[in-house]
């Protein structure tokens, strides 16, 4: 394979990171109402980075490993539930943008 090959293919990893970051984050935002997402969050997290190993798609170093760990470190040290919201909120919003 080419150098173009190989990075159409990194790239169309990276994109599917990306897309179950969205499929994940989407899972708390319905959630959200009632408050259970916070109690959620770790564990939706760890389901998240298990489907991206079973797939073969990186889960260090990433973007979209990046913006859980900030929602996760937002919700467990931060008692304010307006920021916490608000982290989940962007973490939802970046990975719709990143996936399309």
């Amino acid at each position: 394979m080419n150098n173009r090959g190989k990075e159409m293919e990194q790239k169309e990893i990276y994109n599917e990171g990306w897309k179950i970051s969205k499929k994940y984050s989407t899972i708390l935002m319905y959630h959200e109402k009632d408050n259970e997402n916070f109690q959620i969050a770790p564990n939706v997290y760890h389901q998240y980075i298990s489907e991206l190993k079973v797939k073969n798609i990186p889960h260090t170093d990433k973007n979209y490993i990046q913006v859980w760990n900030t929602m996760l470190n937002t919700i467990q040290n931060n008692p304010k539930v307006d920021v916490c919201r608000s982290a989940m909120k962007l973490l939802h919003q970046t990975s719709i943008q990143r996936s399309n």
